[in-house]
């Protein structure tokens, strides 16, 4: 009996069932990541220093981010807006440096700095890839210190041409900008990453792509046909040539004959009675330009500003550099020519090139037009392309392009010289394309950030459970 007692003793007690209602306890489970001997990585703590503290550093960040990605990305679009100008001034440093060899480099050059520039100042502005954005604008100051620093003092090029004609600033001016933004691009490079950015880093590559393609289209339209906002000083609408009267009275030649010779005397010196008068013609001066800068003259260098017509219709043939003109644009420049004439439509042909050049175009091309020499600056300035069109109305522009923007069809569909660059309206294009992209760009950001919005919404309202539905359960079970 005492063994028995013992026993009963000794033994292991019997478990003990859960009462009606009570759930049945669960062994934990593991942490799998403990059991797989992982472990999360602590974020890494905000550093906190005089220069960057609490809210105020977050806002210090954020504004140096409009500053700098501003500067960026209004630098590229400048560019992208007119690469034919970005060609020109890398065509001027590759001359000023000895490396002339390159030039079949400087498009590729051209539309790659632009694009690349108004792609890290839209990174900056909207904080994504906050590591590698400033670190490549740091990259880019380490280069463009010292280069703006040498021009400023051995003006080597006239301007550096970092805002194309956007914005024109003197070599000095360059420089004191660039000693501003390398420090706040310094900055940024150390505290940036601890801001937050507005997109997530999910979409991140949508946004790259997007502003790519922006700046690149803007590149194509102003290479292929002109800039789509014209920051030069002859635009659509630029009275080129005066048409105004200059409120003079009219001068006459008087031509008189005596023994068979005939000879033109002014009004002030009329010869003598021995002389017999046979006509007279009005002197006519040369048409005044809009802009003094503008300065004509034949090959041989005498002065031909008459070229440009006060009134009238006249078609313009640019041609910045003649040896780099295609032979397939002869039949197409003198199918304009033709097509010109038979409109009632003057032709003038415009160049800097010199009289060997000339020689060999005319030539090469059988140019039934004249060419003209002006200043190349100049000649850059009124228009984009090589070779490039431009039509004028009384002295005013009405429409340029670049020759290899227009076709055939144009010329044989439209019924006269206007209708041809009529199709291309550079502020539709510029609207379309910018509200475009910035429409995607916001349609983007609130479908990557629009389940942080549920996710808040749903944590705020719904996030505690309602109360009785613990007794529910019980009394189902």
């Amino acid at each position: 009996m005492a063994k028995t007692k013992k026993k009963s003793a000794d033994a292991t007690p019997a478990p003990e069932h859960p009462e009606i209602g009570e759930k049945p306890k669960v062994a934990e489970k593991p942490d799998t990541k403990e059991k797989a001997g992982k472990q999360e990585k602590p974020k890494k703590p905000v550093p906190q220093t005089r220069i960057f503290k609490g809210t105020a550093g977050i806002v210090t960040v954020l504004l140096l981010r409009l500053v700098a990605g501003g500067v960026f990305a209004f630098s590229g679009f400048a560019k992208a807006i007119d690469p034919w100008g970005s060609v020109y001034k890398f065509g001027e440093y590759f001359a000023a440096f000895g490396f002339a060899d390159f030039e079949w480099s400087l498009l590729f050059l051209a539309v790659s700095a632009a694009t690349v520039e108004f792609m890290l100042g839209v990174f900056m502005i909207l904080g994504i890839y906050r590591r590698f954005t400033p670190a490549m604008m740091l990259l880019a100051m380490v280069v463009m210190l010292p280069l703006t620093g040498y021009l400023a003092i051995t003006d080597a090029v006239a301007e550096c041409g970092c805002f194309g004609d956007a914005l024109v600033m003197s070599n000095w001016g360059t420089f004191a900008k660039n000693l501003v933004l390398t420090p706040i691009i310094v900055y940024l490079c150390v505290y940036n990453q601890y801001v937050k950015n507005v997109y997530g880093f999910a979409v991140q590559w949508i946004v790259a792509f997007l502003s790519m393609a922006y700046a690149l289209v803007l590149a194509f339209i102003g290479y292929y046909i002109q800039p789509l906002i014209d920051f030069r000083p002859y635009p659509d609408g630029t009275q080129l040539v005066s048409n105004e009267a200059t409120g003079e009275e009219p001068e006459f030649a008087f031509v008189y004959e005596k023994e068979g010779e005939r000879r033109t005397f002014a009004i002030d010196s009329l010869p003598d009675s021995t002389w017999t008068f046979v006509d007279r013609h009005e002197i006519t001066h040369s048409a005044p330009a809009a802009n003094d800068a503008i300065s004509i003259t034949t090959i041989d260098g005498h002065p031909a500003d008459s070229v440009l017509l006060r009134t009238g219709e006249q078609l313009l043939l640019l041609f910045p550099d003649l040896k780099n003109v295609g032979i397939a644009y002869t039949y197409l420049i003198n199918e304009m020519h033709d097509y010109a004439q038979s409109h009632g439509v003057d032709v003038a042909g415009l160049t800097s090139g010199d009289s060997i050049a000339v020689a060999e175009w005319n030539d090469l091309s059988m140019a039934s037009y004249t060419l003209y020499s002006i200043d190349d600056s100049t000649l850059k300035m009124i228009a984009r392309g090589n070779p490039a069109v431009v039509f004028l109305r009384d002295g005013r522009v009405v429409w340029k392009r670049t020759l290899q923007s227009i076709s055939m069809d144009y010329i044989t569909r439209e019924r006269d010289m206007e209708g041809i660059g009529s199709d291309f309206n550079r502020s539709r294009w510029l609207k379309v394309l910018s509200i475009g992209y910035f429409v995607l760009l916001l349609s983007l950001l609130i479908l990557n950030r629009t389940h942080l919005l549920v996710l808040f919404s749903w944590k705020r309202f719904f996030g505690k459970k309602k109360p009785g539905k613990e007794d529910k359960n019980t009394a189902e079970v």
